[in-house]
């Protein structure tokens, strides 16, 4: 009996992480045949199956056993990129794909091939000739499809690994009716503490905002359950939304190299008029834009020749350009796997990138923010969750995270920044900070009641000051010492207290972050925002528990 723990190899280009998923999974073929493993998008999953592919080939050589293994994906680029994979490591393999005819080799034991090729009635003979011992399946969330189920039919006795970012169906049905194991890698926001993915800016709409009640009275949905595209055309094609698309670029990523989403070709092309009318060098790409000028657009990008690229879910996956600085949602979904996927686009680490995410659309309010903890096992048995995905009217679910009202003019939702992950010492959170005079007289005593007790800078002309201790938030007068309390709420003990003044300079933002020991991954929350209102403060905490309490201090 073969121990698949002998076919693993130490590969020194591997992240250890990889590293360690690739042993999991060789360990867990003794027991299973059939294995979904989950890595967020960005972190190399073609990698690594590209190194279990040489560790299997090695195996079979060493042993005189002539292993067939399959690549299967459902998309040009996926088969392209596997390819290009298989050639850096110098391995053999045919491509069997519409796309890629010039590389069709039958010889060879490892193919790459698209599905909708592979299980054309005109190849039956050919998958049951090869009859593939194992075979791989690229965006694995996709394998539930009946196309896929073909693959099960046609080589029942074959190893297979699905890889996926995220293993999530719109109906809850789970994969274990396919998959026999699942296997975890670590949360987006792990691989962001550690380094391997990017820290961000996340900027939305207030989670009360007009567009995202525009987006919650939507009824009409498509056969995948997600919204018609005929419907939000309607609602957000409009010559208004888009200037709120590029007003929000222009604040927050402008001369930043980005992808757009956008909800269908014509929407494309108004987007791109609308960016274009300020000198921005914008393309849109679709399905039906020839093979040959998407690739010339996408190597214009890379290049640095393009600024932005408009897509209709065509990078949603299999799109790797490390460089990308902003992502921004146009389009709004029901789908967790596009918005993750679309969001991850951004999250690739290049140096010390920070990427600009631009929600548009609100999708932070249905599906939390991109580093939120996800019980991916749940979803992959389809195990009814307490808290819905969905996280829009959800009063119940305690997870449930709200963001500060907002005085909104008519016609224009404003952006406002609801999650910082980068460093506290780029100049971008400096310039948060509040300069505090020196003939302070506010000078904060330890209790003794307290394990942690921290302050933030002055503001409001240095009239006011930020404490936090385990009681929650208070604001101090400065001069007379009087405190009132703002929110009791648990959060990281120390850390700092940032208060941002909004653009309006009537508002500020009070933003905790972890503690100096967590510099390089350090995670800014916003607390609640303050508005001066004639002679009063009013104060909204981020949860709504507070809506314009009257401060007094």
């Amino acid at each position: 009996m073969i121990d698949y723990n002998e076919f693993c190899q130490k590969d020194i280009t591997l992240r250890d992480y990889q590293q360690l998923a690739k042993e999991k999974i060789f360990s867990k073929w003794n027991c299973v045949d059939n294995i979904l493993y989950q890595m967020p998008t960005g972190t190399g999953k073609t990698r690594l199956f590209t190194s279990i592919i040489r560790d299997i080939n090695v195996w079979g050589l060493r042993h005189n056993i002539n292993y067939r293994i399959l690549i299967i994906a459902h998309r040009s680029e996926l088969i392209e990129q596997s390819s290009r994979s298989l050639d850096k490591y110098h391995i053999k393999h045919g491509v069997l794909a519409g796309t890629m005819k010039d590389k069709r080799d039958l010889t060879q034991a490892i193919q790459v091939a698209s599905i909708q090729t592979i299980i054309h009635p005109s190849n039956r003979c050919l998958i049951e000739g090869l009859q593939f011992d194992f075979i791989i399946i690229d965006e694995a969330h996709h394998a539930v499809a009946n196309s896929y189920q073909k693959l099960w039919k046609f080589c029942p006795n074959s190893k297979k690994l699905g890889v996926t970012a995220t293993p999530w169906r719109m109906n809850n049905s789970g994969f274990a009716q396919i998959f026999d194991a699942y296997i975890p890698s670590m949360s987006i926001k792990e691989f962001i503490q550690k380094g391997w993915l990017a820290a961000y800016q996340y900027y939305s709409i207030p989670s009360d905002s007009e567009i995202i009640k525009s987006i919650e009275s939507i009824r009409d949905f498509d056969i995948e359950g997600d919204y018609k595209s005929s419907v939000l055309t309607q609602v957000f094609d409009t010559s208004k939304i888009r200037a709120q698309l590029y007003n929000s670029y222009a604040k927050n990523a402008l001369g930043k190299k980005g992808i757009i989403y956008s909800i269908s070709r014509e929407h494309s092309e108004h987007i791109c008029s609308q960016y274009r009318s300020h000198n921005i060098a914008i393309e849109n790409i679709d399905s039906e834009t020839p093979a040959k000028t998407r690739e010339n657009i996408i190597k214009a990008f890379k290049n640095g020749e393009i600024d932005i690229i408009v897509n209709v879910d065509i990078f949603s996956e299999g799109f790797d350009c490390p460089d990308i600085e902003f992502i921004q949602l146009a389009r709004p979904t029901k789908s967790l796997v596009k918005y993750i996927q679309q969001v991850g686009r951004g999250l690739r680490k290049n140096g010390n990138k920070r990427c600009v995410i631009l929600d548009n659309v609100g999708m932070y309010s249905r599906f939390g923010l991109p580093d939120e903890e996800r019980d991916w096992e749940s979803f992959f048995y389809g195990n009814k969750i307490e808290h819905s995905i969905e996280r829009i009217d959800s009063r119940n679910n305690r997870n449930l995270k709200e963001y500060p009202n907002m005085d909104l003019s008519e016609g224009n939702e404003e952006m406002i920044l609801i999650q910082n992950l980068n460093s506290l010492q780029t100049p971008e959170l400096k310039d948060f900070t509040q300069t505090v005079p020196e003939e302070t007289t506010y000078i904060p005593q330890k209790d003794e009641k307290y394990h942690f007790f921290i302050t933030s800078k002055r503001f409001y002309s240095g009239r006011y000051i930020i404490e936090e201790n385990e009681e929650g938030f208070f604001i101090v007068n400065t001069r007379t010492l009087n405190k009132m309390l703002l929110i009791k709420m648990k959060t990281m003990h120390g850390g700092v207290i940032i208060v941002s003044k909004e653009p309006n300079k009537k508002s500020f933002t009070v933003i905790k972050t972890l503690s100096i020991s967590t510099l390089h991954t350090a995670v800014s929350q916003i607390v609640g925002t303050l508005h001066k209102d004639g002679l009063l403060l009013r104060f909204t905490s981020f949860d709504k528990s507070q809506i314009n309490v009257t401060v007094t201090v």
